[in-house]
């Protein structure tokens, strides 16, 4: 690996590098927004940091981070890793016994991260870009089209929580309850496994208790019919 600032190498174990991985994993979704595209000019969702727009003013348009593809990647890397690693423990066992010697970083304790499927899945960078501006164009005046933009975001990245849980608002307003009930769970399940936001417009707390709110209105198979109304889907009853 290199060292981001000297872009000096660093000879590291394969058990540290997955370390390095999953945080760097859970920095980028934590962290990026569409400001960030707007430093590095990450416009194609390759994340390369190409740009130093350093006078790209906070916080930006608002729109999520391009930042799924680069750490889909990653999690694609970090599994083949523990897969070779176990193929290789296996094979010390094979040859010297259960009493095999550790060396100073081996015996990590690594777990998958549950996003993209386990880390099993990339999204490409055209498909991350396209199913963003979908979302957005949704989120920002779709009216008619909401449900048909929701859907292509949502085929094209379906690693994202928010899009399932504003199309859930979608169905609930139209009165389709069960497909309603179908995309809120989906949404809070996403939201869950990522324990962070893609829309950061609101907080992952946030999200979660909104998409929770959806999935029981769903459920009851009720949902209001006036702004007064979804205002006091925040009441305590």
């Amino acid at each position: 690996m290199k060292i981001i600032k000297s872009g000096e190498d660093v000879l590291v174990a394969r058990e540290v590098m997955c370390v390095f991985l999953l945080m760097s994993m859970a920095d980028y979704s934590e962290q990026f927004f569409g400001y960030h595209d707007q430093l590095f000019d990450n416009f194609d969702g390759k994340f390369r940091f190409l740009g130093d727009n350093y006078d790209a003013l906070l916080p930006g348009d608002g729109k999520p981070g391009l930042w799924m593809s680069s750490i889909s990647k990653m999690g694609a890397t970090y599994t083949l890793i523990l897969r070779d690693e176990a193929i290789i423990l296996e094979e010390k066992k094979r040859v010297n016994g259960e009493n095999i010697e550790e060396g100073i970083d081996e015996g990590l304790d690594l777990v998958v991260p549950p996003v993209f499927d386990n880390c099993t899945k990339v999204l490409g960078a055209k498909e991350q870009v396209e199913a963003r501006d979908l979302y957005w164009e949704a989120i920002c005046g779709g009216g008619g089209r909401a449900e048909e933009l929701l859907l292509g975001c949502c085929e094209r990245n379906p690693f994202v929580g928010e899009p399932h849980v504003v199309l859930a608002q979608v169905y609930l307003n139209q009165g389709r309850f069960e497909e309603a009930e179908k995309e809120a769970e989906r949404g809070v399940t996403l939201m869950l496994e990522w324990g962070s936001h893609w829309d950061n417009r609101m907080s992952w707390e946030g999200w979660v208790a909104w998409g929770r709110v959806l999935l029981l209105r769903a459920k009851e198979k009720s949902w209001p019919h006036s702004a007064w109304g979804v205002l006091s889907l925040g009441l305590v009853r």
